[in-house]
């Protein structure tokens, strides 16, 4: 599997490096919140606790898959699940793919239940992979093997068509997900990686048993960038910018899933506390960030990381406190208008 690992070295040293992001933004710049002089709350009673797939955790925020199957993966995914612990935030592991075919990989992955015994974490796993029914027993292994909490699914077809190594056969996938959700007690979470979700895909995915979906719409990294930058024969504008911006997904699909109780989850471009106070505001039950993690870690290790939540936190209570939200759930119904 010595490909696979070399693909996972190249993904964090693209990623840490520059013209990898969506030319537009997820969108959330262009909504502004009604200001509310009288918020009528004191700013020390703000709550900023959220029921989350069964578990009530501290903040709607949640650190986003990055990276497994190499060395390296070892301390970052350790470090970050053991924060998200303390935290009280879920984390969702790097994609598992290796974990399928090569135990070498193994720890990278295993490490994040070892350091965070009691944190909530989600397992991995690619739409291809969902989609090939040998590979059930081993994907429910994986799950048991970190005893997650969750199980995501990454849908990537963009990515998957630039990637030099890609599997583009995603014919199979919902039967895949149904089977597997008939066999798993865990929530299961759907999301994209930067292309966004439809109000289409949400009602099939609804309908065979999915409990929630991440948006991860456009605005943030673009995965067929980072795979154009390995893939140096192709390059195309065109389908660098393809997507759908993370705040128009959330808006498409919030009536929906308010609807049938299907959680909605939201990444993609998230930058700052306006992007995350505003994504609540259009539906999203808890926010993810990758790439920001990612070079907080890199530039001043776990210590960076915790610095910008608890910064993110401070922000998104100083948010709710000028819209009048005592909790989340208000802020779910903060007036916000088009600029």
């Amino acid at each position: 599997m010595h490909s696979h690992s070399n693909r996972k070295r190249d993904h964090i040293d693209i990623c840490l490096g520059p013209d990898i992001e969506h030319a537009s933004s997820s969108g959330f710049d262009g909504y502004q919140f009604v200001h509310v002089a009288l918020p009528e709350i004191d700013f020390e009673d703000i709550e900023l606790q959220v029921d989350f797939l069964g578990h009530t955790i501290s903040a709607p925020l949640f650190i986003s898959g990055m990276t497994g199957g190499i060395t390296d993966a070892v301390s970052i995914n350790g470090e970050l699940a053991e924060l998200c612990s303390d935290m009280n935030i879920p984390f969702v592991l790097g994609s598992q793919r290796s974990m399928l075919h090569d135990r070498a990989s193994d720890e990278s992955f295993t490490i994040a239940r070892r350091r965070a015994p009691n944190g909530l974490i989600s397992a991995n796993i690619g739409a291809t992979e969902i989609a090939c029914k040998e590979d059930h027993p081993r994907i429910l292994a994986i799950i048991d093997r970190i005893e997650a909490n969750f199980l995501t699914i990454h849908a990537n077809p963009l990515q998957e068509l630039f990637q030099p190594e890609g599997n583009t056969k995603f014919s199979g996938v919902l039967r895949g997900i149904e089977q597997i959700r008939e066999r798993t007690e865990i929530p299961i979470i759907v999301k994209e990686v930067g292309s966004g979700i439809s109000l289409d895909v949400a009602k099939k995915l609804h309908d065979i048993g999915v409990d929630a979906i991440d948006v991860a719409g456009k605005g943030g990294t673009s995965w067929s960038a980072v795979e154009m930058k390995r893939n140096q024969s192709e390059f195309s504008e065109y389908f660098r910018e393809w997507g759908m911006p993370t705040s128009y997904c959330l808006l498409s699909l919030r009536e929906y899933c308010g609807t049938v109780g299907m959680s909605m989850m939201s990444s993609g471009g998230i930058r700052n506390t306006h992007d995350i106070a505003m994504s609540i505001a259009m539906g999203a039950k808890a926010v993810g960030m990758a790439r920001p993690i990612l070079l907080a870690y890199h530039e001043n290790g776990i210590q960076a990381v915790q610095a910008l939540l608890e910064d993110h936190m401070k922000n998104l209570k100083r948010i709710m406190f000028l819209t009048g939200s005592k909790h989340c759930n208000q802020l779910s119904n903060a007036m916000f208008r088009k600029i």
